[in-house]
């Protein structure tokens, strides 16, 4: 046998002795272990939907910027944080093909981002004229603080499964728990839209970011944990495959869902940041606005199930389809019936979150099968390139969101058209989806 040889076969046997010790999520046997791979998610979670529903609002309301420095500030975070995300991605690589040392470095990531995420609403308390700088560079903080969170905590979905039915389980239960940090953000937001003055908002927005950090800490320690101890199991082998399993063009369905990340980080976020600015100054109810928002968490939560059955049963590119279906049909009526009640647009809300989260399941465990398939020993690398182009998307759709608000009044006379947008554009993100499940279903004929 040459050395090439030997040295290949002896990291062959390594990465095989690694995943035997490390397989311990979305076993069949052990959903408890699952689980707290959820809770974990949902800590990183509550930073996320705080940060990408809340933030817009309070840097025009609460901070007095413009729209169109919100738009600069936004991007600028998310743009600078698609970097982050690379150099994490490729600093921490030998750590991010562990699931035990991820595991540690997410726990780290979770302490740093309690720390930094108080600082991100402070800006109300900062004199006027550094407040935009204040902004940028406290939100820089969060996001590098987030990427040692987020990067190794995703790269467990690959490091940590055994199949693909166990990626799905670990993807259902990560949207679930993304369903419900999302109902705990949303909650919030009828008290904080329904804040008597702006100092007693800028509290309640404080009281919010602390109250983020524990759970964060406490869940990703229990994952850390978890994984860590998973040396003495003796689960089997790692294996690829899973129901329904065929052997389509890895490297082409990797691309695919790239694609997929950044249609539905630049389109689909748009209907919660605008849904504040709709329950203010077009439904002027703190009640229905808070109770519109949470309709979609609930839609979001409650649809993982049945999710996960249809990928039991078909493939992940029809199910894929079947819920940016769902997202069309609810958008349509939520902003295509004139008239709709507050009910009915609760209604419609609910349907656009059971479609997002079919659509964000079926992208978080496919992702993670392709990485399993054909990255192994370069996960981080893989999530840091996944996570970067989530982040890209995200602030070209934030300088996107300082566009439409600056481009009529708002608060005023054209109020109405705030529906238009947090509904066409992602709509027109649904239809893409499609376009990406059609060629999705070629590749697995």
């Amino acid at each position: 046998m040459s050395q090439t040889s030997a040295n290949l076969w002896d990291t062959i046997q390594v990465t095989a002795e690694r995943q035997e010790a490390t397989i311990v999520l979305g076993r069949a046997d052990g959903w408890w272990t699952t689980c707290a791979y959820g809770l974990a998610h949902l800590g990183k979670s509550l930073f996320w939907y705080a940060s990408e529903i809340l933030f817009a609002f309070y840097l025009t309301e609460l901070v007095g910027l413009s729209t169109a420095g919100m738009g600069v500030v936004l991007a600028t975070g998310l743009l600078v944080s698609a970097g982050i995300d690379i150099v994490v991605g490729f600093s921490f690589r030998r750590s991010l093909t562990d699931a035990r040392l991820a595991g540690r470095l997410q726990l780290l990531g979770a302490i740093l981002c309690a720390l930094a995420f108080p600082a991100v609403f402070l800006g109300f308390w900062i004199e006027e004229e550094f407040r935009f700088s204040y902004a940028i560079a406290a939100g820089l903080g969060f996001r590098l603080a987030y990427a040692l969170y987020d990067i190794p905590q995703n790269a467990l979905m690959a490091l940590g499964t055994q199949d693909r039915s166990a990626r799905d389980r670990v993807a259902s239960t990560r949207i679930w728990f993304s369903g419900l940090a999302t109902l705990l953000i949303a909650v919030a937001v009828g008290p904080l839209i329904a804040a008597g003055d702006q100092e007693d908002a800028a509290v309640r927005y404080m009281i919010l970011a602390a109250c983020v950090a524990a759970p964060a800490i406490i869940g990703a320690a229990a994952l850390s944990r978890i994984v860590g101890r998973s040396a003495q199991t003796g689960l089997p082998p790692i294996t690829i495959g899973g129901a329904h399993t065929q052997r389509p063009n890895v490297r082409a369905i990797f691309t695919l869902m790239l694609a997929l990340m950044f249609v539905t980080s630049l389109a689909t976020p748009l209907f919660a940041k605008l849904e504040p600015y709709f329950a203010s100054f077009v439904l002027r109810s703190p009640f229905w606005g808070g109770t519109i928002i949470v309709a979609m968490a609930v839609g979001i939560t409650l649809g993982q199930p049945l999710w996960a059955l249809l990928c039991r049963r078909t493939s992940h590119a029809r199910v894929m389809s079947i819920a940016a279906v769902v997202q069309i049909v609810a958008l349509a009526i939520f902003g295509g019936v004139p008239g709709l009640p507050p009910e009915g647009l609760t209604i419609c809300a609910f349907g656009f979150g059971l479609g997002n989260g079919g659509v964000g399941m079926v992208l978080w465990a496919s992702f993670a099968d392709a990485v399993a398939r054909s990255a192994v020993g370069r996960e981080g690398e893989a999530y840091a390139l996944f996570t970067a182009t989530a982040k890209l998307a995200l602030g070209f759709g934030g300088l996107g969101l300082g566009m439409i608000l600056s481009s009529f009044d708002f608060r005023g006379a054209e109020s109405g058209a705030l529906v238009l947008w947090m509904t066409a554009l992602p709509a027109a993100g649904a239809l893409l989806c499609l376009v990406i499940g059609f060629a999705w279903s070629r590749q697995l004929r």
